[in-house]
């Protein structure tokens, strides 16, 4: 458990920030209200580190938000190589995403006429449910879902288009992955297309992982390029964001800002089924750290019951402060490979025994791509790599600390 922190000090966390993060902060939205404009214009002419500003803004996958904002809220305020330079950063980013935009369009009719039932999550469609504009999201793959018996399918349909999966793994590894993980990356030699396959939203086996019940049921399509593109529903992309984000200690604020603005461009949101479907302990936690977060750092409009519900639970806010401490620290010193998965503030909130037991075995024991690409074995023998998996870990932390 986290040093304790309490809702206060999560409130307070803004405005004990560096300007630079504040003014990130300001930026991190589609609109600036009054307040947010007149902070940003205050903190320019207090002065602003701009090429921190431009660093961390890059960092957090912003760039497009900041570039636009700078722009028209302090106009010559802004030193013009700053603006160039988040000017080319952002047309590289649109370019990037209209690309992946446009290899959207040709893989998913090519997947309908394969009969599968294929979603795309985050990514393209992220662009416009959460920022109605592509080119205001940085992206630089594809996030394709389809049921596990789907993917030898799909997988065939993209090394047709020349893609490789990841670290090459040959057809024996690959049926490998797919009994033991969730999803597998494919890369195009043009080093621009990259496309990850999930068969599931999250690792498989933990009691926070969605399935096809409750809001996950429910499909919706939106816009993009002419396609009605497959996706979930409003309340599950909620939900998986939030999700998502926490599996990866929401390392960068776009990943909440997606959150916050999803919230803000969709007032008819079902919050009923969104605190329904995390009403279990086991998901109740996850949920609650980043509705805190959005609200507490970028004032998203979060039902009272649901930052309430939050409240109640002191790990919450304890757990909000460590990620929102951590989203701006500037140095950040490389753990060694086993304190660091075991120091995530994912791994300690869990609040169930059998999740945290599941993410030692995944962590410690379940073999990866990477050992079976050390040590190639037989089928007969792939229980070895159980064994092999602990040995590896074990001779990394050995190479870590004599560095």
């Amino acid at each position: 458990m986290p040093e304790p922190r309490s809702p206060a000090d999560l409130a307070a966390l803004p405005g004990r920030l560096a300007a630079e993060d504040r003014a990130l902060l300001c930026c991190a939205r589609t609109t600036l209200d009054r307040e947010c404009r007149a902070e940003l214009v205050a903190l320019a002419e207090r002065g602003l580190d701009y090429a921190s500003l431009t660093l961390e803004a890059s960092r957090h996958g912003l760039t497009p938000l900041v570039y636009r904002h700078l722009g028209a809220e302090l106009g010559e305020r802004c030193p013009p190589v700053t603006m160039a330079e988040l000017g080319a950063a952002t047309r590289t980013c649109v370019a990037k995403g209209l690309a992946l935009c446009a290899e959207l369009s040709d893989l998913l009719p090519l997947a309908a006429a394969r009969g599968l039932d294929c979603r795309v999550v985050k990514g393209p469609v992220a662009g416009v449910l959460c920022y109605g504009d592509v080119g205001l999201r940085e992206f630089m793959d594809l996030d394709l879902l389809v049921h596990e018996a789907d993917v030898p399918v799909l997988s065939e349909l993209l090394a047709a288009r020349g893609y490789v999966p990841h670290l090459g793994l040959g057809r024996t590894q690959q049926r490998w992955l797919l009994r033991t993980d969730s999803e597998l990356m494919w890369r195009h030699p043009d080093q621009l297309r990259k496309v990850d396959v999930h068969w599931s939203l999250l690792p498989r086996g933990y009691s926070f992982t969605p399935d096809e019940r409750g809001p996950f049921a429910a499909r919706s399509t939106v816009p993009i390029g002419g396609l009605h593109v497959p996706t979930l529903g409003t309340e599950a992309t909620l939900l998986f964001l939030l999700l998502h984000g926490m599996k990866h200690d929401f390392a960068a604020l776009g990943w909440l800002c997606d959150i916050a603005e999803l919230v803000r461009r969709t007032p008819g949101l079902d919050w009923d089924a969104v605190a329904g479907w995390s009403a279990p302990a086991g998901l109740r936690r996850f949920v609650d750290i980043g509705l805190a977060l959005v609200h507490a750092l970028l004032q998203a409009p979060v039902p009272e019951a649901l930052l309430a519900r939050g409240r109640a639970d002191p790990a919450v806010a304890a757990f909000a402060c460590e990620i929102g401490r951590s989203l701006f620290r500037r140095e950040r010193p490389e753990p060694s490979a086993l304190a660091g998965a075991f120091g995530l503030a994912y791994f300690r909130a869990m609040a169930r025994p059998a999740d945290r037991l599941r993410y030692v075995h995944d962590t410690l024991l379940r073999p990866t791509s990477h050992e079976w690409l050390a040590l190639p074995l037989p089928e007969r023998l792939r229980p070895l790599y159980y064994l092999v998996r602990p040995a590896r870990l074990v001779a990394r932390q050995l190479r870590t600390r004599g560095r």
